[in-house]
């Protein structure tokens, strides 16, 4: 075995029992240790690769590290407020203003002096001759019924204040004057009635149904009266 030297420019090859030899024995011994150290350390290290170690031991200082960045965990959101949606507010119509019912201006007949009957005349029968006999007297004919002869119903101008104006005629705005005569018997029942001036058949009707509750004193024979209404709205 020999060593290659070079020096200032100059190479020479000695054998390596001569190198040796000139530099001492303790010096060589430490070389041929540094030298077989290295050897051994190269042999490891291809026996490490044939076996896997060395890759092995590659893989673990060349794994990187990973570095995770852990985010802090959010609360939940909180969960919804629920809408609860109440009820529309009844609203009640207001009140319907109270409007009067129209006073109903009922005419007042005037009052009727009372006229004394007129007897009917007496007829002297004439007396038959002695010889040829008289016929027999005709029948007295009826009584007809008087307009003058006054006639008192108490209770007149009590049912005629409680005539109350018709709802019908009132929202059609229909007015007039109404005359209804009626017939006042021995009993003093009223008979008889008739519209004697109409106006509307709605306020016809309602004077109509007033006559029928007046309460008549009897006069001793049928007697027919005449009473007015008049109707209107002001």
């Amino acid at each position: 075995m020999s060593v290659e030297l070079v020096h200032e420019g100059q190479r020479s090859v000695r054998p390596v029992g001569t190198w040796a030899a000139g530099n001492g024995g303790a010096a060589s011994w430490r070389k041929y240790a540094g030298f077989a150290l290295v050897l051994a350390l190269h042999v490891l290290f291809i026996w490490a690769l044939k076996n896997g170690l060395a890759n092995k031991v590659v893989q673990v200082i060349q794994k990187p590290i990973e570095a995770k960045i852990i985010e802090p965990i959010k609360p939940p959101p909180p969960p919804p407020v629920p809408i609860v949606k109440e009820p529309p507010p009844k609203i009640k119509p207001p009140p319907r203003p109270f409007v009067p019912p129209p006073e109903v201006h009922v005419a007042t007949p005037p009052p009727v002096a009372p006229i004394a009957h007129q007897a009917d005349p007496v007829t002297t029968p004439v007396t038959p001759a002695p010889v040829v006999e008289a016929p027999p007297a005709p029948p007295a004919p009826a009584k007809p019924v008087s307009h003058e002869i006054g006639v008192v119903c108490p209770n007149a101008a009590q049912v005629r204040a409680g005539l109350k104006y018709p709802a019908e005629a009132q929202d059609n705005g229909i007015t007039g004057d109404v005359l209804i005569s009626f017939v006042v018997d021995e009993q003093g029942h009223v008979t008889d009635e008739k519209v004697e001036q109409s106006a509307d058949p709605v306020l016809d009707r309602a004077a109509f149904n007033v006559v029928k509750k007046f309460n008549c004193i009897s006069q001793g024979q049928a007697v027919r009266v005449q009473v007015p209404f008049s109707f209107n709205l002001n």
